[in-house]
């Protein structure tokens, strides 16, 4: 598994932006380094030629956009989030890397000031998971976050004269939602009755302001203005 201490240094050398400076990494291992990156170049080109015939995108943002890392500061990356393959993929000038999700990375996209950081959850198939999730709202008790995910689905041949081919297709699928409550991430039940099982103190108020604000605990919107609401009981 590539070690971010050994991937960010690489990035830092080669990606063009003017603002980044290259003088505290002169010192590098640079053979060392590249031979590191192998397995993650891998990856990225698989999703690529899986991207050359499919329809859709892996992609939540199409073009790679100006993020700043939390390890260094105002300097700025060009990045895209590929949620197929839950990688965080940095543009350099020859050829584009995923970082670790291993390490506790916090990626901010400038533009849109959307947070997406590291996290180790269960996913709603059950499976441990170290990935990238987006971050809607936290205060120092609790979080609430989103997994984003793009399915690839591979293309489908007409079994008789009446049916059509299908091609492949990445495809968008519903967003999960979870919380975090001290170091455990949890999926967030979309049921309301299951909701109010979380947080058992406050439920009776919790079940009136939903109610009262016809809450969805399936929208982004929603789940923000309630997550505030509890910051305050």
């Amino acid at each position: 598994m590539i070690r971010i201490k050994h991937l960010l240094p690489i990035i830092l050398i080669s990606l063009s932006t003017s603002e980044i400076s290259y003088a505290q990494f002169q010192n590098t291992n640079e053979t060392t380094l590249q031979s590191s990156l192998d397995g993650v170049q891998f990856a990225v080109k698989q999703n690529s030629d899986k991207s050359f015939y499919a329809v859709g995108s892996p992609f939540i943002n199409q073009t790679f956009q100006l993020v700043k890392l939390d390890k260094f500061g105002d300097h700025l990356f060009p990045a895209r989030y590929n949620a197929n393959l839950g990688e965080m993929q940095i543009r350099r000038t020859n050829d584009t890397i995923a970082l670790d999700t291993h390490e506790d990375l916090v990626v901010t996209f400038s533009l849109e000031n959307k947070v997406y950081k590291t996290y180790n959850y269960i996913n709603k198939e059950g499976y441990s998971k170290q990935g990238f999730l987006v971050v809607l709202k936290e205060t120092d008790s609790l979080a609430l976050l989103k997994e984003e995910i793009i399915k690839f689905y591979e293309k489908k041949p007409a079994v008789t004269g009446y049916d059509k081919e299908k091609p492949a297709e990445y495809k968008r699928l519903n967003d999960v939602y979870y919380y975090k409550q001290g170091d455990k991430v949890s999926i967030l039940p979309q049921k309301r009755k299951d909701f109010l099982k979380l947080f058992p103190v406050h439920s009776d108020k919790l079940k009136t302001y939903i109610k009262k604000n016809k809450i969805s605990l399936k929208k982004d919107e929603d789940l923000i203005t309630l997550f505030n609401y509890m910051n305050t009981l």
